[in-house]
């Protein structure tokens, strides 16, 4: 068998949401981080948890399980906030748990389901198949609205170009 060239793997990192694991371009990613206290902000969207202080910046973060309908819970000991650039500023994403770092042939990334009359969910740029695991890949650009991301805009701070 011939291995792949480590320019045809992506690197994802995993992580879960309720029963489901998903995974985020790896290179998107600027920090993980234990839950803080949030403050909330009123009238924010359904999925927008509050605020939190990181480093003198004020991050919106935004809840997964809110964001993909998924019956809300407690956080755990497990649960992070992964901190990810959206158009050039930082946002926290919600999430049960970080898994793993998982190095995926770029051919094996296929184009997730599509369901409905719309043509599918426009949350994930792809999936792919990891053992015996189906892993959805989120698309952090389509996370949020372009009206939401400009709402959440005017209080992230601009993400560092490093």
């Amino acid at each position: 068998m011939i291995e792949p060239r480590s320019d045809d793997l992506v690197q994802l990192a995993a992580f879960r949401i309720g029963d489901e694991e998903f995974a985020i371009d790896i290179m998107r990613i600027k920090q993980i981080i234990h839950p803080q206290k949030i403050t909330k902000v009123p009238k924010a969207p359904r999925f927008v948890e509050g605020v939190v202080e990181l480093r003198g910046a004020i991050l919106p973060i935004v809840d997964l399980r809110r964001r993909f309908d998924v019956p809300n819970r407690e956080l755990t000991r497990a649960s992070k906030y992964i901190i990810v650039s959206i158009d050039d500023r930082l946002i926290g994403l919600v999430v049960d748990a970080v898994s793993q770092v998982l190095r995926v042939p770029r051919a094996d990334i296929k184009p997730p389901p599509e369901f409905g009359p719309t043509g599918g969910p426009t949350f994930f740029t792809g999936v792919c198949q990891v053992g015996d695991r189906i892993v959805m890949i989120l698309d952090l650009d389509q996370v949020l609205t372009r009206q939401e991301r400009i709402e959440l805009g005017t209080s992230a701070p601009k993400a560092d170009p490093a």
